[in-house]
C-alpha cells in the first residue's frame, strides 16, 4: 500500500500530463510501515535518453521511501517513458 500511495504522488505532482508508460520496475522492501507513520519520497533521476521518436524520452529514478524517523522503509529504481519536447535542430 506505502508504494502505491508514493506512486500516487509522484505521478500527480512530476508525471500527471508527461507520463506515458511504466516500464520497468525493480523493487525492494525493507523495514515494515505501521499505522501513523509519515512517509515521503526522495527521488533521484538517474538516467534520461532519447526514444527514435523525438518527442518522448526514457527516464531513469532511484526512488527511496523515507519515514519520518528518516529510516528508508522501500527502495526502488523505475524506468518510465515521459514526453518531452521535441529536439532541437
Amino acid at each position: 500500500c506505502t508504494y502505491a500511495i508514493i506512486e500516487g504522488l509522484l505521478c500527480q505532482a512530476t508525471m500527471q500530463t508527461t507520463g506515458l508508460a511504466l516500464l520497468e520496475v525493480q523493487k525492494k522492501v525493507l523495514k515494515p510501515v505501521f499505522a501513523g507513520d509519515t512517509v515521503h519520497a526522495e527521488v533521484e533521476v538517474t538516467a534520461v535518453r532519447p526514444t527514435s521518436k523525438g518527442n518522448r524520452g526514457i527516464v531513469t529514478t532511484q526512488n527511496n521511501v523515507v519515514t519520518q524517523n528518516g529510516e528508508t522503509v522501500i527502495t526502488y529504481r523505475a524506468v518510465r517513458m515521459m514526453a518531452g519536447r521535441p529536439a532541437a535542430d
